[in-house]
């Protein structure tokens, strides 16, 4: 069983092997961004997002409360930079194969699953995540993850897994949609079975379809 948490610190920091190509000052900037957000992350889970300050922040990743604003100019911009970070990290996780399901759709519910799972995912950060206005598409994270997904559903339709004639970034929005759909109705309170079952329903309900069998599509 996967955990995004676990797999983000076994993979490392966002220092990899392409970046060493970077000169010295670019790298130790990058270095602390990236204990900016580490210890951003730590705190959120361990105090929740309204509790945390930023000299907290500062002081966990052993900087000065300047150097935050450095790279993030309000507390609340940090949340967009720690949301493409977890995306990234996650599709590092997909593209290694390593352990991975066979399965395309199996994939697709796996990234779905460790997605809900993140910290991110709590609904008042959510609420903050998508207020904070980006002029980057590509980072919205809901528009991160509708990528991340038609990425998927690509290869699901090469295995032939999903029909070949839809548009991938369609059906990977979609997915998106129903999934934000299940993880909201879940932190209402509507659980008849775990989050897991429920995301994995969800993508099998999608695949099979609604219709009976006295449906016919209008010619």
């Amino acid at each position: 069983m996967y955990n995004l948490t676990l797999v983000i610190f076994t993979l490392g920091s966002l220092i990899s092997m392409r970046d060493r190509s970077l000169s010295r000052r670019e790298r130790k900037k990058l270095e602390t961004r990236q204990r900016l957000l580490e210890a951003a992350l730590r705190l959120f889970q361990e105090q929740g997002y309204d509790d945390m300050t930023v000299e907290e922040i500062a002081e966990a990743a052993d900087v000065a409360k300047g150097t935050f604003f450095n790279y993030f100019e309000a507390k609340e911009l940090i949340l967009p930079a720690l949301a493409q970070w977890r995306f990234q990290q996650l599709e590092e996780l997909l593209a290694a194969g390593s352990n991975l399901p066979d399965s395309p759709v199996a994939r697709i519910k796996l990234a779905l699953g460790l997605v809900a799972e993140d910290p991110l995912a709590d609904p008042s950060l959510m609420r903050r995540l998508f207020a904070v206005q980006e002029t980057d598409f590509d980072v919205h994270p809901a528009h991160a993850l509708t990528n991340l997904l038609a990425g998927l559903v690509r290869q699901a339709q090469a295995s032939g897994e999903i029909r070949p004639d839809l548009a991938a970034i369609h059906v990977g929005g979609m997915v998106r949609a129903l999934f934000f759909h299940q993880l909201m109705s879940y932190h209402l309170g509507c659980r008849p079975a775990s989050l897991s079952e429920l995301l994995d329903q969800t993508v099998d309900l999608m695949l099979d379809g609604v219709a009976g069998p006295s449906w016919r599509q209008a010619s």
